[in-house]
């Protein structure tokens, strides 16, 4: 039998007789077209167009985005920290080595320091 496709608003158990009765899932299915053209199954259901299709693969394909987005942004975060702790790690070092340079410039224990004697 020929399939089409169809949107449930929410789940249903459709009755086709005293014996069977389908269970379908809310969302877009796949479906017999019989059962699309059910009372039951067209009250709660619509058919599906390519417009509709088009409509749920972007959604889709959004979400997937969007969830990518939300791992770039942490991972951004996570970037950002590194970089301020090793910005913080390289001044301290500067810091340290400015002290360890600076002994050489300065005079020790008093002294004054000693002027060129070259002529003038």
């Amino acid at each position: 039998m020929a399939k089409v496709k169809i949107l449930l608003e929410r789940p249903l158990v459709v009755h086709i007789n005293k014996e069977e009765s389908v269970s379908l899932d809310a969302g877009l299915q796949e479906v017999d077209k019989e059962i699309a053209e059910h009372w039951y199954v067209k009250a709660h259901s619509q058919p599906i167009t390519d417009d509709v299709l088009q409509v749920d693969e972007s959604k889709k394909a959004l979400k997937a985005v969007q969830g990518e987005l939300k791992t770039a942004k942490s991972q951004l975060a996570d970037a950002d920290k590194k970089i301020a702790e090793q910005a913080q790690l390289i001044a301290e070092l500067q810091a340290k080595l400015n002290e360890l340079q600076s002994p050489d410039d300065q005079p020790k224990g008093g002294e004054e320091p000693k002027e060129s004697t070259k002529e003038k």
